[in-house]
């Protein structure tokens, strides 16, 4: 059913070639627009196809079908009702071969897991708010996929302080307003100790603080994708994590001020929920 794949890496981690493409190709100013924090939409056209198979396919695709097997419930959230909406998912593939396993819903989502790169939840409209009703995602970045089956997107994104309160009503518009047959994309970031891709909680992986350094600092950038699925009353929104040495980011004086200018004046708050509010100011040593 699967592919096999090389294991010549640390696991949970891309093999070097691979993050030195993202590298080379990722626009860090737009990442990382103006100097001071703010929640930004950022929703723009895709430029490419995201819902095909990379005939190149990344080495820790190895990792995410080990994840899966060893740990389904953690990864792979499901319920009834994500049934047909990871149907109509899986026809944006057209006629890939080797997509369609035997099984139900979810033994689907699982063989799609092991061949496609991205992490994918399942939103469906039902009374009146957008539901997340299945998904697999094999590298959150600290929160728990499972605990928000069955939520609201606003439920889901309450802990984010001031997220709602900022654009909770542009993105429940923004969701029932999703244009068909269009791919919308943005980004997402965060920073983290470790340069694993599987952040789930109940790991505890080390969490940035007074000792970090940017030297030993990873940027996470999500790379978030929409995708209307009319037939059902649903949303697929896809996540592809790309994991960045923050030194390397920071080699760009006008990042370099974009990102300190953003840590310095992002809400306690928000720094707290983010993991970065115990940096103190040798993180920037050698860098600003």
């Amino acid at each position: 059913m699967f592919r096999v794949l090389s294991r010549e890496r640390v696991v949970g981690q891309r093999h070097p070639m691979e993050d030195r493409a993202d590298h080379a190709t990722m626009d860090f100013g737009r990442l990382f627009r103006g100097e001071r924090f703010r929640f930004d939409f950022g929703i723009r056209p895709a430029d490419r196809d995201w819902f095909r198979l990379d005939a190149n396919a990344p080495s820790f695709l190895l990792e995410r079908r080990q994840q899966l097997a060893e740990q389904p419930d953690r990864h792979l959230p499901w319920s009834p009702s994500a049934d047909p909406v990871f149907e109509e998912l899986l026809g944006l593939f057209g006629g890939t071969p080797g997509i369609r396993v035997p099984g139900g819903a979810r033994e689907q989502a699982i063989a799609l897991a092991g061949l496609w790169e991205p992490d994918f939840v399942l939103m469906r409209r039902e009374d009146g708010a957008f539901r997340m009703v299945g998904a697999c995602v094999c590298d959150p970045s600290w929160w728990d996929p499972g605990s928000k089956l069955g939520k609201p997107i606003e439920e889901i994104h309450a802990p984010v302080p001031t997220l709602n309160a900022t654009l909770g009503d542009r993105i429940r518009t923004f969701l029932e307003r999703l244009p068909v047959g269009v791919t919308l994309v943005r980004e997402n970031w965060g920073l983290a100790a470790v340069p694993d891709r599987n952040l789930h909680p109940a790991l505890d992986r080390p969490r940035l603080g007074p000792g970090s350094r940017v030297s030993t600092t990873w940027l996470r950038v999500e790379h978030q994708a929409f995708r209307a699925l009319p037939s059902t009353g649903g949303v697929a929104f896809v996540i592809r994590l790309t994991v960045h040495p923050l030194s390397e980011v920071l080699r760009d004086p006008g990042v370099a001020r974009a990102v300190r200018g953003q840590l310095d004046s992002m809400p306690p708050e928000i720094a707290r929920y983010k993991g970065l509010d115990g940096i103190d100011p040798g993180f920037w040593d050698g860098v600003l």
